[in-house]
């Protein structure tokens, strides 16, 4: 096809994803938190790979851990079972997960903002190793959260009204991180036809705390949209991010353990197999 042009596709498709979530998120007397966070969720549904889950809820780990809840958490459903509540709360095992995101209305202050890190600093701090038994599905090697960047889940802020300036907002994340440790930052911030904050590494424009070098802070202009550019960082790092296929039975340990009573022959020792016993006819 001759006239096919893969840049110019990309273009329209990101034009359309920003009319499309603006038109969405315009306000109405009936709206609520709930339901502005339900529309960020269905636009992820729409545009991220259909093999990831995407939800509300909250994140343990093995060792009964649990986060504070989270405004959309994105699984691998390949590897995440769910665990549901009687109220209908969601539960996911934090070795599926890969990524997670609080939604605001506006911030406009640094407690808020410290607020919002957080909560998902909660998720991001569960251990993914499950104690040495949790393997990269794919590398085969066992899941390190605290010092590999591609084992730690991916975390973002996305605020879709009034949020702090771009001239104050590098500050309070600076002045964030320096009393956290990196495998609990958040990767991304985004406010909505305003500015995209994150990391820069050697390489360049990077979401990966662990190699960050200073912070980037890109403006909404005419020529870079920001939701564009949140949607290819976000899309690369949930692909890229590491998870694990642990038995999650053994999250149960508690629950499958027995204390029936065990009747067998005592003739012999071990018990020979009951097929094996004097009177047992075979149907074949």
């Amino acid at each position: 096809m001759k006239n096919f042009n893969l840049q110019k596709m990309i273009s329209i498709a990101a034009t359309n994803m920003k009319s499309e979530l603006q038109h969405q998120l315009i306000d109405h007397p009936s709206e609520t938190g709930t339901d502005r966070e339900e529309i960020i969720r269905s636009f992820l549904r729409k545009y991220l790979p259909r093999r990831f889950d995407i939800s509300t809820g909250f994140v343990f780990d093995s060792e009964g851990q649990v986060s504070k809840q989270m405004d959309i958490i994105i699984a691998d459903s390949d590897t995440s079972p769910i665990f549901e509540s009687s109220g209908k709360k969601r539960f996911y095992p934090c070795e599926s997960v890969v990524a997670v995101g609080q939604i605001k209305s506006s911030l406009t202050s640094e407690a808020k903002l410290v607020n919002a890190l957080e909560n998902l600093e909660s998720a991001k701090k569960l251990d993914r190793s499950a104690n040495g038994r949790s393997i990269e599905s794919v590398t085969g090697v066992p899941l390190d959260n605290t010092n590999n960047y591609l084992h730690q889940i991916f975390s973002f802020l996305i605020v879709t009204g009034r949020a702090i300036s771009r001239k104050n907002i590098h500050e309070c994340i600076l002045s964030y991180i320096t009393e956290v440790d990196a495998n609990l930052w958040p990767n991304v911030m985004l406010a909505l036809d305003n500015y995209l904050l994150t990391f820069c590494c050697q390489d360049g424009i990077c979401p990966n705390p662990m190699h960050a070098e200073g912070i980037a802070l890109q403006a909404q202009t005419k020529e870079i949209d920001v939701l564009m550019k949140f949607y290819l960082l976000l899309g690369r790092s949930i692909e890229a991010i590491g998870t694990s296929k642990l038995p999650y039975w053994e999250y149960l340990m508690d629950v499958t353990k027995w204390d029936a009573e065990v009747i067998h022959s005592t003739r012999d020792h071990p018990p020979q197999l009951l097929k094996n016993l004097p009177g047992f006819k075979s149907s074949v």
